[in-house]
């Protein structure tokens, strides 16, 4: 499982790469699909 030091550096590297509101939720939507996908993937 991933810790929440994992996350805070993923975090700062992602954050580098943003410049607006409208990357985070780009992001975001993108994490969702693939997190969805992978879930949907291991109930077949």
């Amino acid at each position: 499982m991933t810790t929440q030091s994992d996350l805070k550096k993923l975090a700062e590297q992602m954050a580098g790469s943003m410049k607006s509101f409208d990357d985070i939720k780009d992001f975001q939507k993108q994490l969702m699909q693939s997190f969805i996908d992978t879930a949907l993937e291991a109930c077949q």
